[in-house]
């Protein structure tokens, strides 16, 4: 899933087209540039502009077909994700997807978070 990182100082303050490569606890994010650009990965520091709209969506679509190939191994259900949950999470606000994603982390849903 292919995500537009806007320019910030994290990427050498130009866009860059990357994928999530993993997520930590400290909530930092391991980029992986799809963008021939160096560096080849990146991190994202949890104040750094991460395009949760563009990821969710993206996400949703992989849960929804069971097509987990692109997904980050973090996001990978463990066990089925129910369909109330699924219809209705993009309905809700970015802020409200978020805790979504950590509920469902803290019910098993999704393997735990490792240190960086």
């Amino acid at each position: 899933m292919v995500l537009v990182i806007s320019a910030q100082p994290a990427t050498s303050n130009e866009e860059r087209q990357a994928v999530l490569f993993s997520c930590f606890r400290d909530g930092s994010l391991l980029m992986e540039a799809k963008d021939g650009k160096k560096p080849a990965r990146f991190y994202l520091k949890p104040g750094d502009k991460f395009p949760w709209d563009q990821f969710l969506p993206k996400l949703l679509v992989n849960w929804q077909l069971s097509d987990y190939k692109d997904i980050p191994k973090e996001f990978k259900p463990q066990k089925r994700i129910p369909d109330f949950v699924l219809e209705g999470f993009l309905k809700e606000p970015l802020e409200a997807q978020l805790k979504i994603l950590a509920t469902l982390r803290s019910q098993g849903y999704f393997p735990p978070l490792k240190a960086k």
